[in-house]
């Protein structure tokens, strides 16, 4: 049951809710640290560095229809002190789990938290008007180590296979072992560190966000969000085929030069382009009726910040 406040008291109610935060970051700061840590250490999980800022901003931008209508909610603070009970059962079982596992399991804890702490100060309206920023704060909890080699072996397979179709349209003969490909002059694995995972998941985020902005039908949003794996996959063979031709037929420093380096960005606004097509197929077909145009989230975002 919500119980409705007084305008008089939305500090108050701001100052509640920003306490139940720091209590939450107090509680995990071991896990927040390590996964922060690990963020700006490893590619694998650069990604959630931008989660909290994309949040942050889907929320500032909807703000003033968010909290139009606000309560405090009893079910809010059931659900926090449930969560505070069944981090404690899992803190005295962690040795059944992995390390990468646990920090995974802390991290969802964390968010958790944070998303009963909203519901508990704003109450349920409030929590339904933000449920996309909020729950995209989800995607902080890192993936435990075997789903993520499992994610990069895939990714790795499906490159190879990328790049061998790519090899057979310019008629380049090869013989492929797993993930290693001979070529007449040089061989070439596709190792972990060109699996793409790092773009992978940040067009993941990607296509939630531009899902979230430009379209209305949630089947057109899971066909775009399932489009990355192909995307990433045509992407990573792409490039490897562009430095295989160019470093046998061209200069061999092309395997080792700035563009083996630095090049990632190029074939990353490729990907991106591509979502961003498939959008505008999706509303030039009409398979979106509702869907947003693209150039009308220019005028959006104005409107929001003068407002």
């Amino acid at each position: 049951m919500d119980t409705e406040s007084k305008p008089p008291w939305a500090a108050a109610r701001h100052l509640s809710f920003l306490s139940l935060l720091l209590l939450s970051a107090i509680v995990f700061h071991r896990a927040l640290g390590t996964v922060i840590g690990s963020a700006l250490s490893v590619d694998q999980y650069s990604h959630i560095l931008l989660v909290f800022p994309v949040s942050a901003s889907l929320f500032y931008l909807t703000r003033k229809t968010i909290l139009a209508k606000v309560a405090y909610s009893h079910a809010g603070g059931v659900v926090f002190l449930v969560l505070a009970a069944a981090f404690a059962y899992s803190s005295r079982h962690s040795s059944a789990l992995s390390q990468s596992g646990f920090l995974s399991l802390s991290i969802l804890f964390f968010v958790s938290w944070c998303l009963a702490a909203f519901l508990l100060c704003y109450g349920g309206v409030a929590f339904r008007a933000a449920r996309f920023p909020l729950l995209f704060l989800l995607l902080m909890v890192p993936l435990p180590d075997s789903v993520l080699q499992r994610s990069i072996s895939l990714l790795q397979d499906g490159s190879a296979d990328a790049t061998c179709v790519l090899l057979k349209a310019a008629h380049i003969p090869y013989v492929r072992h797993g993930v290693v490909l001979e070529l007449p002059k040089i061989d070439i694995e596709i190792a972990q560190e060109c699996s793409g995972i790092r773009s992978s998941l940040i067009l993941f985020l990607s296509s939630l966000v531009l899902g979230h902005l430009f379209l209305n039908s949630g089947w057109t949003k899971v066909l775009l969000t399932l489009a990355v794996f192909p995307i990433t996959v045509a992407k990573n063979g792409l490039r490897i085929f562009a430095l295989s031709t160019l470093g046998m037929y061209v200069d061999p420093s092309f395997l080792k030069g700035r563009l083996h380096r630095d090049g990632g960005m190029l074939f990353f606004v490729l990907a991106f382009a591509s979502l961003l097509i498939l959008i505008w197929l999706f509303q030039k077909l009409r398979i979106d009726r509702k869907a947003v145009r693209l150039s009308a989230i220019g005028s959006q975002l104005s409107a929001s910040e003068s407002r």
